[in-house]
């Protein structure tokens, strides 16, 4: 990949992240559903009321998602060229 390919990437990530990052907790709570439904997991949960706010069933799921996955995301970026993470000295809290 060239500099420029490398580049342009970086700036339609960026100028789509909010578009991105809603895909993604779309798709991670439809594979989550299928994935209940296809293997009858838990058959009493009832389903139809996680719908009634649909923001906070995404925000839960992600939430989750990301806690179980963080650490290999981040194992992940570690290995890969040209990352260096950008870490504040100081948070806000």
């Amino acid at each position: 990949m060239t500099p420029q390919q490398e580049t342009k990437i970086k700036e339609l990530v960026d100028k789509y992240n909010d578009i991105l990052l809603v895909s993604m907790k779309l798709a991670i709570a439809e594979d989550l559903i299928n994935l209940m439904i296809l293997n009858r997991d838990d058959s009493e949960f009832v389903m139809k009321d996680l719908f009634e706010n649909k923001e906070e069933f995404y925000n839960i799921i992600m939430k989750e998602f990301f806690t179980k996955n963080s650490s290999s995301v981040i194992q992940e970026l570690k290995h890969m060229e040209h990352y260096k993470p950008k870490m504040n000295s100081k948070r806000k809290g």
